[in-house]
């Protein structure tokens, strides 16, 4: 309950600021008035390009649980683990809650923890591939347009596409290297004990170093399911496809046309590269930053706050309100009658 009404705390501040901000410098009446007059049809376009991204997601996540250890009712459950995850990565600095309130979630349908563990892993990792894939691709054919246009570009993009590297290394390391996790565990356990936070430390340590080496013999199974990573890669890949594609419906929303739809895609690709690199749940203020410098080069000063409120409501916003649901209201799956 209390970890409920933090989370909801956190929500409602950083709401309250994204909020505060729009308000005082456009005015509510002016930011009303301009949404208003924003071309529903792709208004509509983008929000389904989100609901896109949910559930594509989510097929990533069910392909490789349904493969690895299937359990009745996975669809329904997979929708619950995924929005769970996409809740607490949107309220956590680099989104880190988001793999432990899914393994939570996981183990709380039935799903053990070691295998659980490997699930996520594995999405994590083709993830983590398809991101830096993408970012790859977006790097040989737009990042001359972009470098000429956009102060400190090469910097930004640099220090993002290392921060994707150097994540996807330790999360190669962390699976394959079984003492390097152990030494790891240890640690944290010793900072445990000494500090108080949890009781029966040895016996906790016991039972999670039992699902660590089920966790490090399913580590493997990623090469033994190609078909499953294809499949989940896939998946990934039209996820990311849909989210970037969101900013393209906004800007021809606003009735503009000139930029086409793979320079904006382009530009999402980027802005979320650098969002990587803010230490904030959510990138909160970078995230904004970073928009109105990208962007500004495609939308004019009158229109391109409204621009970035519209596209933080429908991409981090949506997550956090239609998640909460499933995390704060939604029961766990086993204990439905």
């Amino acid at each position: 309950m209390k970890k409920k009404i933090f989370s909801l705390i956190m929500v409602i501040v950083t709401a309250c600021i994204f909020l505060s901000f729009f308000f005082f410098t456009k005015g509510l009446h002016s930011l009303v008035q301009e949404i208003k007059t924003l071309d529903t049809s792709w208004i509509i376009l983008a929000v389904t390009c989100m609901l896109l991204f949910w559930f594509f997601e989510m097929l990533s996540l069910y392909v490789i649980t349904k493969k690895l250890y299937n359990i009745k009712n996975l669809l329904v459950r997979s929708i619950k683990f995924q929005m769970t995850g996409l809740f607490f990565g949107a309220i956590s600095p680099f989104s880190a809650g988001s793999n432990p309130a899914q393994l939570y979630a996981m183990t709380e349908n039935e799903i053990p923890a070691g295998m659980a563990g490997s699930i996520l892993m594995i999405k994590f990792m083709i993830h983590q591939f398809i991101n830096i894939l993408i970012l790859i691709l977006a790097f040989l054919f737009k990042f001359h347009y972009f470098n000429s246009r956009v102060d400190y570009f090469p910097y930004l993009c640099i220090l993002g596409l290392s921060i994707h590297v150097i994540i996807m290394v330790f999360a190669v390391m962390f699976s394959l290297n079984s003492k390097l996790t152990k030494s790891i565990l240890t640690l944290i356990f010793k900072v445990l004990k000494k500090t108080r936070l949890m009781k029966n430390t040895e016996a906790t340590y016991n039972k999670i170093e039992i699902e660590l080496e089920n966790f490090h013999e399913n580590a493997f199974l990623i090469a033994k399911h190609i078909k499953m990573c294809i499949y989940a890669s896939l998946f990934t890949f039209l996820q990311y496809l849909a989210f970037f594609s969101i900013p393209y419906c906004i800007y021809r929303s606003f009735g503009l046309n000139t930029a086409d739809i793979w320079t904006l895609i382009s530009a999402q690709i980027f802005l979320t590269n650098f969002m990587a690199i803010i230490p904030l749940p959510g990138a909160a203020g970078g995230a904004e930053g970073g928009f109105y410098l990208i962007y500004n080069m495609f939308f004019d000063a009158s229109t391109i706050l409204t621009a970035i409120f519209v596209w933080r409501v429908l991409t981090y916003y949506s997550t956090i309100a239609i998640g909460g649901i499933f995390t704060l209201v939604l029961p766990n799956a086993k204990k439905r009658p």
